[in-house]
């Protein structure tokens, strides 16, 4: 058995655990060579350079797959292909350390912002943590408009630099694990009792289809088992949506508003929220400073378009979006 290995020893030999190297030949990166009548895996000496190669890229952060490529590449002693992968990872790096600088800052603001909050603690350190790494599940319902909102919140995180998947509701859904994402529910599917395992970080109501207490019962159900963290947007303009906000499920979280009547401007003023008379629109709290966003609208948007945008503006500001990041 001279110059064979355990997995057990290999693994010692090269800083892969075992679980790893059986991963690995079962993508077929490494190949170990059953022996005897055991059926053990064993691993020779020459297969130490290869295994602790691959080792280097994993710590270089390539993926599985990145990593099979240099390998094949490697042993055909194509070292322009290695120096294009090397490069693209250099580069990857850069951008992440240039993004991690940026959140060291955005942290340096959110711990300012919460010594100043005299909400309770817990729930304004998720609102934080949420503004800084755009982990969030947006869920987008109402009567109508939820595709338009859900595209307008896409084309945001995408001018943000971040792609986000949209699903869309049915019975059976199971919310991703990874955030960002965004997630329609029709009206009608709010009283499915599966709706109560969702925990939306924000929720966009652009407007109520009948004014009735199944109705809210309903929509109310979303609201059911959320914390306080939770970020509601409302259409100022729909009573039967505004009657809702009311609601004592609704008001632990915080509310911004989104409207296309210019009389509401004072309100909008106070609570926060978003407002247009059809050629500007306005954006004032979300801890903006020192001044509300003004933003002129290039063009004529339909009733329908301006509602989807305005309320999609709302729902990203509540993550900490800048202007610069806005798709208008």
């Amino acid at each position: 058995m001279k110059n064979w290995n355990t997995i057990g020893q290999f693994s010692k030999k090269v800083g892969l655990s075992a679980k790893a190297l059986r991963l690995y030949e079962k993508i077929q990166l490494i190949k170990s060579h059953a022996r005897g009548e055991n059926g053990y895996r064993y691993y020779h000496d020459n297969q130490i350079e290869l295994a602790l190669r691959l080792n280097d890229f994993k710590k270089l952060g390539f993926t599985l797959s990145e990593i099979k490529s240099l390998l094949q590449v490697d042993k055909k002693l194509s070292s322009d292909q290695i120096v294009e992968s090397m490069q693209n990872r250099l580069l990857l790096i850069s951008n992440q350390v240039e993004k991690l600088n940026s959140q060291k800052n955005q942290i340096k603001k959110i711990l300012i912002s919460l010594n100043k909050k005299s909400e309770p603690l817990k729930a304004q350190q998720r609102r934080a943590i949420m503004s800084l790494y755009g982990q969030v599940f947006i869920a987008v319902t109402g009567y109508e408009g939820h595709q338009k909102t859900a595209k307008y919140i896409q084309a945001h995180f995408k001018n943000a630099g971040q792609d986000i998947p949209i699903y869309i509701w049915e019975d059976g859904f199971t919310a991703p694990e990874i955030k960002p994402f965004i997630l329609i529910i029709q009206e009608i599917d709010l009283e499915s009792k599966h709706i109560q395992k969702l925990q939306p970080d924000v929720i966009v109501i652009n407007n109520l289809g009948e004014h009735s207490d199944q109705n809210q019962k309903n929509y109310l159900n979303l609201f059911s088992h959320i914390g306080p963290h939770v970020n509601t947007i409302i259409n100022a303009d729909d009573r039967s949506a505004v009657e809702l906000a009311g609601q004592p499920l609704i008001k632990k979280g915080r509310i911004f508003y989104f409207s296309k009547n210019k009389a509401l401007l004072p309100q909008i003023k106070k609570i926060g929220g978003v407002i247009s008379d059809g050629e500007e629109l306005e954006i004032f709290g979300f801890n903006l400073k020192p001044a509300p966003i003004q933003i002129g609208l290039n063009k004529i948007l339909t009733f329908n378009d301006e509602v989807a945008l305005l309320s999609s503006l709302a729902a990203v500001m509540t993550v900490g979006f800048t202007q610069e990041d806005l798709k208008i």
